[in-house]
């Protein structure tokens, strides 16, 4: 089987009130928008219409819901504290074996790691294969491909903040729980 024969989605995670730096994802860079970037980067690995961009039904992310349905990419709008909570519901939406997690301010991210992960998409013994765990990329090039059977079991509500707010730290903070593979950068 090759992953091609494997639903897979890739759920990018935005939101346009950062803390450190507002809107940010509608910045410009070098003549387009911040998440522009990042989605012509995934696009080269993966057809568009398996791309959704997850954000918030907060007011403050409109204007990216509106660039985003002009470049006719998906959106997904859900809760903006309970990341998790917005992820399963996006799931819903969205049904697949397998989606990929990835941020939104990553506009340099490597699609070659994207692809080298999909190898990985037809082991029926994984829940998590992952490049962070022990971090061996830069910052900026983190992917996370998720089982999604797996995510969607995972009660929300006996998640901690933390958990709600980064949505894989329960598999890195229980690593007995699940079957996780680190792709390491070597």
């Amino acid at each position: 089987m090759c992953w091609r024969d494997v639903m897979i989605q890739v759920f990018i995670q935005a939101r346009m009130s950062s803390t450190r730096f507002p809107g940010k994802v509608l910045a410009p860079m070098n003549g387009r928008p911040v998440i522009a970037h990042v989605i012509a980067r995934v696009a080269s690995a993966m057809p568009i219409d398996q791309i959704t961009v997850a954000t918030s039904r907060h007011q403050s992310d409109d204007p990216l819901t509106c660039y985003l349905r002009e470049l006719g990419v998906a959106v997904y709008r859900g809760s903006v504290e309970n990341v998790f909570c917005r992820f399963q519901m996006c799931l819903k939406e969205r049904p697949c074996e397998w989606f990929v997690r990835m941020s939104a301010d990553s506009p340099l991210i490597e699609p070659r790691i994207l692809t080298d992960m999909l190898a990985f998409a037809d082991r029926t013994d994984l829940d998590l294969v992952t490049n962070v765990f022990p971090r061996t990329f830069p910052k900026g090039q983190s992917f996370e491909m998720i089982r999604s059977a797996t995510f969607a079991q995972i009660d929300s509500s006996r998640l901690t903040t933390g958990h709600k707010e980064h949505v894989t730290t329960v598999y890195y903070d229980h690593p007995s729980e699940f079957n996780i593979l680190n792709i390491d950068s070597g």
